[in-house]
């Protein structure tokens, strides 16, 4: 039987490892606690992840680094704003020119001086971009100054991005240009153009340890990893190598895991992990915020309408079923919007954005999928993981069956009728 301590050592290894896995950029200042564990374990963790993940983490004295390669589209996620609203195109700009500029800055700069520097660098590369030109192109500054400022990159030191971006008030920044270097995890340098830049970052082995490889990186970095989702010639090489990639990654990060006739999922520790706003992984569901609530809702609510007869990897949800459920979610007698109203700062969400906002939670969890091309409304499927959240799963057969002897899950979701009062 191991010892306290070394339960405690082990613990204290993959707290490090879940935080570097959800915010791969990890500074003193943004998180001080785990930062002290990511140094005091510096040598398991390079080691565990270059033998699991293949991934490269380098720690310096108030910073850490883990380095991701041979990542692919499905687990990629895009930046969101602090409304929630992903990045756009001309924010991922001001982000990729701020970094540019902050790289040779003074250790303490304004926002105006950072947007003539930002100016300067867009005109060089031919871009029409001005932080001063308009207030939407100032919000969009401010927004990828956020993230940099979550980031560790900056900080602010007097006033406020959020001053800035709503009115264009001046404010002082901290900047650590060290860190700013590390944004990047793959920077460009001689790459012929896009496509080769992105085929540098995304190689990976095309033989057997390269497939497990990118197993348990979308493993490791998507909340389920369906069946379906691989490739046909990939499958048997899953079916051979789930139990031993869940070993792996279960030594690594702590977790436990459903491996199902669909698919496998990880159930991460409830630690009070990253929000995942801009991450490289999905916020925890089920969580306590309205959203997350709602989100959990509204599954359970959609599993009991529409749980098959039989097996099946996912179900069509009726476009006026998924109206009718949204609808009962944003009424103003629901507990959903109760919660809203008893929060420090009282707010009744947009219909269209709280739902919105809702449905991308369950995408994320793996929960739902929209099929390309339909309108944002229409088009959706429910997928077999959401079996697990519906109310009177454990009674009436899970939607996702077929078990393979699977552990039971170590995080459950809240009961329903909690969120239902």
């Amino acid at each position: 039987m191991a010892s306290r301590e070394d339960v405690a050592l082990t613990v204290e290894r993959q707290t490090a490892a879940r935080r570097l896995l959800a915010e791969p950029l990890v500074t003193a200042r943004t998180h001080p606690e785990d930062f002290a564990l990511i140094r005091a374990h510096t040598e398991w963790l390079v080691q565990r992840f270059r033998r699991v993940l293949d991934y490269r983490l380098t720690v310096a004295a108030d910073h850490a680094r883990l380095v991701k390669t041979g990542l692919v589209d499905a687990v990629r996620r895009p930046l969101v704003r602090g409304s929630g609203a992903y990045f756009t195109p001309r924010t991922y700009s001001y982000l990729a020119l701020a970094v540019a500029a902050l790289l040779d800055a003074p250790p303490r700069l304004t926002v105006a001086r950072l947007a003539a520097e930002v100016r300067s660098a867009a005109v060089e590369a031919g871009l029409r971009l001005d932080p001063a030109d308009r207030a939407g192109e100032r919000r969009a500054f401010a927004a990828a100054l956020r993230v940099l400022a979550e980031w560790g990159v900056v900080e602010e030191h007097e006033g406020t991005l959020a001053g800035y971006g709503t009115d264009g008030t001046d404010a002082v920044l901290d900047v650590r240009p060290e860190v700013a270097r590390l944004v990047l995890a793959h920077p460009p340098h001689t790459a012929e153009g896009p496509g080769g830049f992105l085929a540098a970052a995304e190689s990976a082995p095309g033989d057997a340890r390269g497939v497990e490889l990118m197993i348990r990186r979308r493993l490791a970095e998507t909340a389920v990893l369906y069946r379906e989702d691989l490739a046909a010639g990939h499958r048997d090489r899953f079916a051979h190598h789930q139990w031993r990639a869940v070993a792996e990654l279960s030594a690594l990060l702590g977790c436990d895991a459903e491996i199902r006739a669909e698919g496998v999922a990880l159930i991460m520790p409830d630690d009070g992990g990253s929000d995942a706003r801009g991450t490289d992984r999905p916020a925890a569901f089920p969580s306590s915020d309205p959203v997350g609530q709602a989100a959990l809702l509204l599954v359970g609510r959609l599993v009991g309408r529409l749980r098959p007869a039989g097996p099946a990897p996912s179900v069509p949800v009726p476009d006026d079923l998924l109206r009718s459920e949204l609808g009962r979610l944003t009424a103003s007698e629901t507990a959903v919007v109760r919660a809203w109203t008893r929060a420090a700062v009282s707010h009744v969400p947009d219909p269209a954005d709280f739902t919105g906002r809702v449905l991308r939670v369950l995408t994320d969890a793996r929960l739902m999928a929209h099929e390309t091309g339909r309108p944002p409304g229409a088009g959706w499927r429910l997928l077999a993981a959401a079996g697990r959240y519906g109310t009177g799963a454990a009674d009436e057969g899970d939607l996702v069956s077929g078990a393979e002897t699977a552990p039971p899950p170590a995080v459950r979701p809240e009961p329903a009728a909690e969120v239902a009062q």
